[in-house]
């Protein structure tokens, strides 16, 4: 089975990768010329060479495919947003006018939890279902997934088989580092540690591409299906991590007003100094609200399963001492 996948150079692709051609597929990847290719080298697989805003090299590089996963993206709130629409939106375009164009039997596209509505509260979650209303901000990323997504849907209305995954906030190694630690790092060096009200959900990256391979297999044409994993306060982040560590740490909340007073004071010191806001009164919104959801139908349906965020926490522990030991 040929598998076309974007985005692998990058965190999830190079986790992605080596498990697809452990399956049994054959696996080529659409990268850029610059890309850094480091976490690819020894794996068996063909490189394509083009970007995905570029129609014909996606068109090129989507020929002779059984399946297509899409993960390439434009990241961060901080991004040139003309160049994060055109990767984001017209990048996943390119690919699904070429995966309907050769008729691939499946299209997977990876998108984000950006693209669902934050739940109310610290006692609700959200599922698949929950709308996303984008208030009044900057946050470009949220508003291009959405919009990638929407590509995605109307290549499904027009007979391709897609299916969409919703990946929650991934750690894991990648490479030399570990994403999602600097809580873990910050315990570790600090007595105190100040922490925000809000909480987010935490996945292990192998659980999501255990999740992917499922949904390729399995997922239902036109769904979506969240990948997440435990729903947890920062608080608790740090709480897991001091115990895991076997420190004792006093923790202090940081109320919601300091981190919006402190947002618009370095708002408006960025009008005279034209740097960016070490605190943005949209960041400030998003560390105050409850990010959680629900991974229920990925369950059912996928047979999905997530680690405990404090198996993560000692992985880390374990990598830091190993990378540490002379």
């Amino acid at each position: 089975m040929n598998v076309l996948v974007t985005g692998a150079t990058g965190f999830l692709g190079s986790h992605l990768c080596p498990r697809l051609i452990n399956e049994g597929y054959n696996v080529t990847i659409l990268r850029r010329s610059s890309s850094d290719t480091t976490y690819l080298k020894g794996l068996n697989l063909n490189h394509m060479v083009g970007d995905i805003t570029d129609s014909v090299a996606v068109d090129r590089a989507v020929k002779e495919q059984d399946m297509v996963i899409h993960a390439a993206a434009q990241i961060g709130q901080h991004s040139n947003r003309e160049l994060q629409t055109r990767v984001n939106v017209d990048g996943t375009k390119n690919v699904v006018v070429a995966s309907k164009k050769y008729q691939v039997k499946r299209l997977l596209y990876v998108s984000s939890i950006a693209t669902i509505g934050i739940p109310f509260g610290p006692n609700f979650t959200a599922d698949e279902t929950f709308p996303l209303t984008i208030e009044k901000n900057d946050l470009n990323y949220y508003i291009s997934k959405q919009q990638s997504e929407e590509e995605v849907l109307k290549g499904c209305k027009n007979g391709l088989d897609t299916l969409i995954v919703n990946p929650a906030w991934i750690f894991g190694q990648f490479g030399n580092d570990f994403r999602g630690c600097e809580m873990i790092d910050k315990v570790k060096r600090n007595v105190i540690i100040p922490y925000f009200r809000g909480g987010i959900c935490a996945v292990h990256v192998n659980d999501v591409v255990n999740g992917i391979l499922s949904a390729l297999k399995q997922g239902r044409n036109g769904e979506r299906y969240i990948l997440g994993g435990e729903n947890l306060s920062y608080r608790l982040i740090a709480e897991i991590a001091s115990d895991c560590l076997r420190l004792k740490r006093i923790f202090i909340p940081v109320p919601s007003f300091v981190t919006g007073m402190m947002a618009k004071i370095f708002e408006m010191i960025n009008k005279f100094t034209g740097k960016r806001p070490y605190l943005t009164f949209d960041e400030h919104r998003y560390v105050n609200r409850y990010h959680y959801y629900d991974s229920s139908k990925a369950v059912k349906e996928l047979q999905y399963k997530y680690r405990p965020f404090k198996k993560i926490v000692e992985e880390y522990i374990e990598y830091k001492r190993i990378k540490n030991t002379p």
